[in-house]
């Protein structure tokens, strides 16, 4: 039985969750429901993007309800009415996302998280973060759990170390968290575009091959009226563009070599325990002949913190091709999970609070667990939420 569409209001759990992080030292917050669309349109995945409640103010301002509570409350704290500097702020409230898969989880749900922004020790906040969200899931009346670990930062250095053009390596990097479409298109550089040349999309691409970016933007944007097209998905026509000239751009360029390809594709595919995974990586570092000692420690010492912290890593696995669904996380992400139920879930996002108006890059890490989720585990397998 799916979770009924009848969103589940405050309770008594939802209060001894959010009292794990006020007993941590975080602040209680209420960020607004309302927020700016383009917020959210332009650093969500398209996950969120496409299942957004947008609509216009009498004034003409494009709003959205809010999809989760992590982004409103990191413009409360830039906003500066919560706080400054290292800051721990936690919430509790509801979200809306429009549910268009016929799954049956409530378009309102509630959510309880903290952000901690700031701090100088990276590894430990991450670990202090797992930790919190594991006993606020305890708190909440359940303590069978799986824990998902990735590392985002880890990926990135991987890219780094390769012999690649560097518009490649940002674009490994920006759809690392979109696996399907991350293996077509580790499979087009592979094959120097020659997927792009064979489908329906081949002649614009090979027009658009020639055009600077003002251009091609031109010609996207009479093609879409044209065809009476509106952008999908939360995508601007500028972004349909730039996938436009990227795919042109492969055509011309040297192929990925198989050795780099095969690589990446083994990178992606590691499922490990954590007392096995730095090992592991050295091991394919050395093979590659490339340098990951950095990342490799601080995830080391990161899963070093956790244990400390008390959470078992046993019932844990560290998977490198796992980023979530958000575009904004920059490296350690975790999901808790039972089943198919993905009940909490949280990470790193440092580049976030600078993208929405921080003069410099902000420490951030937060989490957050949605309690229908959390009531559906708690009722057995019958009652588990669709992923």
């Amino acid at each position: 039985m799916a979770p009924s569409k009848t969103p589940i209001r405050q309770s008594a759990r939802t209060d001894a969750m959010r009292a794990v992080f006020e007993g941590a030292g975080f602040v209680n917050v209420e960020p607004p429901l309302l927020q700016p669309a383009d917020v959210f349109l332009d650093r969500s995945g398209e996950d969120i993007r496409r299942r957004l409640f947008v609509f216009n103010d009498p004034a003409g301002q494009e709003l959205c309800l809010r999809p989760d509570l992590t982004i409103p409350t990191c413009r409360m704290y830039l906003d500066g009415t919560a706080g400054r500097g290292d800051a721990r702020l936690c919430y509790s409230g509801a979200a809306f996302r429009y549910d268009a898969t016929g799954s049956g989880e409530a378009s309102e749900f509630m959510q309880t998280g903290a952000e901690f922004f700031g701090g100088k020790d990276a590894e430990g906040a991450d670990a202090e973060m797992l930790a919190l969200a594991a006993s606020a899931v305890r708190a909440g009346g359940l303590d069978n759990f799986n824990i998902k670990l990735g590392d985002l930062a880890l990926f990135d250095a991987l890219v780094d170390a390769l012999d690649i053009p560097t518009a490649w390596r940002s674009r490994l990097k920006r759809h690392f968290w979109r696996p399907a479409y991350f293996k077509e298109l580790i499979a087009r550089l592979a094959t120097n575009g020659s997927a792009a040349k064979s489908d329906e999309r081949g002649g614009l691409i090979a027009a658009l091959a020639g055009l600077d970016e003002e251009n091609a933007l031109s010609v996207i944007e009479d093609v879409l009226d044209l065809a009476k097209i509106a952008p999908v998905g939360g995508r601007s026509v500028a972004e349909i563009a730039e996938r436009f000239l990227e795919r042109a751009a492969d055509q011309s360029a040297a192929p990925l070599s198989k050795e780099t390809a095969k690589l990446i594709d083994t990178f992606m595919l590691l499922s490990l325990k954590p007392k096995d995974a730095a090992r592991r990586l050295r091991e394919l570092a050395k093979g590659a002949k490339i340098k990951l000692d950095a990342p490799i420690a601080a995830l080391e010492r990161r899963f070093e913190l956790i244990d400390k912290r008390g959470v078992d890593l046993a019932r844990a696995t560290f998977e490198t091709g796992f980023g979530r669904k958000l575009e904004y996380y920059t490296g350690f992400v975790f999901e808790l999970s039972q089943g198919d139920n993905v009940f909490a879930g949280g990470g790193r996002y440092d580049g976030l609070l600078q993208s929405l108006g921080a003069k410099s890059r902000v420490p951030a890490v937060g989490c957050a667990i949605t309690l229908e989720r959390l009531t559906a585990a708690l009722a057995g397998p019958k009652g588990r939420a669709a992923k």
